[in-house]
């Protein structure tokens, strides 16, 4: 806002200074007639007097009686030689010698009178403005009181753009209810009004997606109950090692479905901005190896490796160890489902204020154009839309949720393994 002041102002200084320069500099020429008829009623009795003053003496004379006046005058009046008249314009010549008075502009405040005397000699009259500081002193007033008049006239218009802008702000980081709610009075009451409405309308779409959302994510939870105990009841009355592979099969497909209506729910929980934050100080290194998710048979069953490099300064932390234990879980299982052989994880301070958590694998990595669309809702690669490495395409959503819960931030770049290297940033202390 300060920009938009700053602007108007020199925008409007700008502009003041300019007309106010065209008038003096530029006015004398552009109405030179009205000028000099002005200037001739102004000076014709001085010129009178001066004649009547200097006429009959000499030459010599009449220089010391101009000097005399000079000393009162500041070198007001100067007898001009014939060389200076010569260097006249012809115009002013000719004036000269048909006119009691010829009148020369300077483009301002200073000018000169030319008049021609009894004895063929011109007497030049000069007049100086004496004021020039008065006058700078008097700008320095106006650009003032102009200064004055943007502030006063802005202000209000800073103030409600403010709170339009704040609203704009929070309304994108998820706070649903802000609003402007500015003045009928306001000068852009229209545009607070408008945005007013496309963010109620924007709010009630999102809040009955969320509310859609959970309502289906609950309400499957009990069919899914069942059918996984109708599944192991169906199992102890059959026989055969085919029927027992489609039984098991199927309780996979009941499980997947649970895993999704829990993600469901997770997201939905993390969306809600004004759930609390409950901090814990935990042992950062064990509270780590706790929480990766995935058992010891399954790093052998694959024959994963699993590399681990902690900052020996990042012994404890504070932290909300629920969510973030959620969040790091879900990079070690995306890093264990497409590693070839290797994954590090890596936890190192980044300042004062801040440490990174880093999830790094071996894999095929993911392409530099996708980097942001893999923590939408849903996005899922085309190499992980097979059933040998699963997923719903919410996991690394629910990363970027707890990371921003936190205070923090998630991005995704190329590893020296090979593959993707996630790295977490998180602030050292929580509020």
């Amino acid at each position: 806002m300060l920009r938009i002041l700053l602007r108007l102002y020199l925008l409007v200084a700008a502009l003041a200074i300019l007309s106010i320069v065209m008038v003096e500099r530029g006015f004398p020429y552009l109405f030179a007639d009205q000028f000099e008829q002005a200037v001739e009623r102004e000076y014709q009795t001085e010129i009178f007097l001066l004649r009547r003053y200097l006429d009959g003496h000499s030459l010599q004379q009449q220089q010391l009686m101009l000097d005399d006046l000079n000393r009162l005058s500041r070198r007001r009046y100067h007898y001009m030689e014939p060389e200076e008249i010569d260097q006249l314009t012809p115009a002013i010549r000719e004036k000269l010698t048909h006119q009691s008075l010829v009148w020369k502009g300077g483009g301002g405040r200073c000018c000169e009178i030319y008049a021609p005397l009894a004895n063929g000699g011109v007497l030049a009259v000069n007049t100086v403005n004496d004021l020039q500081w008065l006058e700078s002193v008097a700008y320095v007033v106006f650009l003032l009181m102009l200064l004055a008049a943007v502030c006063i006239w802005l202000v209000p218009h800073w103030r409600d753009l403010e709170k339009l802008r704040m609203a704009a702000a929070k309304f994108g980081t998820g706070a649903l209810d802000a609003r402007a709610g500015l003045s009928g009075r306001s000068s852009i009451r229209q545009l607070s009004s408008h945005f007013d409405n496309m963010a109620d309308r924007i709010g009630k779409l999102i809040q009955s997606q969320r509310d859609m959302i959970n309502a289906v994510s609950h309400e499957l939870r009990t069919p899914l109950a069942r059918l996984e105990f109708g599944l192991d009841n169906l199992l102890d009355k059959v026989s055969g090692e085919a029927a027992e592979k489609r039984i098991h099969g199927l309780r996979g497909d009941v499980g997947e479905l649970e895993t999704l209506v829990a993600e469901l729910l997770t997201l939905g929980m993390l969306e809600h901005d004004r759930q609390a934050v409950f901090t814990e100080r935990v042992t950062l290194s064990s509270f780590l190896r706790e929480s990766t998710g995935i058992a010891g048979e399954a790093w052998q069953q694959k024959n994963m490796l699993l590399t681990w490099a902690i900052d020996p300064l990042l012994h404890e932390i504070v932290t909300e160890p629920r969510s973030l234990a959620r969040a790091f879980s879900n990079l070690v299982r995306n890093a264990f489902r497409h590693a070839r052989g290797r994954i590090l994880i890596r936890a190192e301070i980044y300042d004062a204020t801040h440490w990174n958590l880093i999830v790094e694998d071996d894999g095929n990595g993911i392409p530099f154009a996708e980097r942001e669309r893999v923590f939408e809702s849903f996005y899922r690669l085309d190499q992980s839309r097979q059933r040998a490495t699963g997923g719903f395409g919410l996991g690394l959503a629910i990363v970027k949720k707890i990371a921003e819960r936190h205070g923090g931030s998630i991005r995704v770049e190329t590893s020296e393994l090979g593959g993707a290297m996630f790295v977490m940033r998180l602030p050292l202390q929580l509020n």
